[in-house]
């Protein structure tokens, strides 16, 4: 696995890139202290997962991650932020963040959450799930989905637009808004966001 950290904070940084060290062996780990330096290294290597520090100086979230994926990012992009309110976390999962981690969490909640970011999990603060009330209660059915409807419902779980899922499974942008909603009826939910939730609820594996 190919991982990205992009935070301006060093030190941060360097933390982060001892727990994910011990907690994988084999994982090959990059740094970038600004979003112009990460997409650098996007144009000469392919990252399976990107930790994103929400509030870089040099470029907001959400066009952090939009920038990303133009540069060519396809894959997980897990925000981290010091900013934990409902709703900025909710606007990181519509803006194609498969995952979200408090930078204020303990060593033991920080290493809980990259380990189960590893395993291909979407992670949302359990905060966030208690009060998330538009979220409809778990109501998985991934046996009547079809191959290529989870093909899609990962790929959009993993923050990709349409447009990208198209790309990415060699299928018209239609095909794809026809499988997520076939996706979402099965799953109970109206949007990819909803469906984010839920695969955090239920510990569903993404990648």
């Amino acid at each position: 696995m190919r991982i990205l950290m992009v935070d301006d904070h060093v030190m941060f940084l360097q933390g982060l890139k001892n727990l994910l060290s011990l907690l994988a062996e084999g994982v090959n780990i990059e740094t970038a202290d600004s979003l112009p330096f990460a997409l650098k290294l996007l144009s000469s290597a392919t990252y399976d997962l990107v930790l994103l520090d929400w509030h870089l100086p040099d470029c907001p979230g959400e066009d952090a991650i939009q920038r990303l994926r133009d540069a060519g990012c396809m894959g997980r992009i897990v925000i981290l932020s010091g900013e934990t309110s409902t709703s900025l976390i909710r606007n990181t999962i519509d803006a194609g963040a498969a995952g979200f981690i408090p930078k204020r969490y303990s060593a033991e909640q920080m290493i809980s959450a990259l380990a189960q970011v590893l395993e291909g999990q979407i992670v949302l603060p359990p905060e966030c799930l208690q009060q998330a009330a538009s979220a409809p209660d778990p109501d998985p059915r991934f046996a009547g989905m079809t191959g290529r409807q989870m093909d899609v419902y990962r790929a959009a779980a993993r923050g990709l637009s349409n447009k990208h899922i198209a790309r990415e499974l060699g299928i018209a942008e239609s095909t794809v808004k026809s499988h997520l909603s076939a996706v979402y009826g099965a799953l109970g939910v109206r949007n990819r966001t909803e469906a984010a939730y839920q695969a955090s609820r239920d510990g569903t594996r993404i990648a």
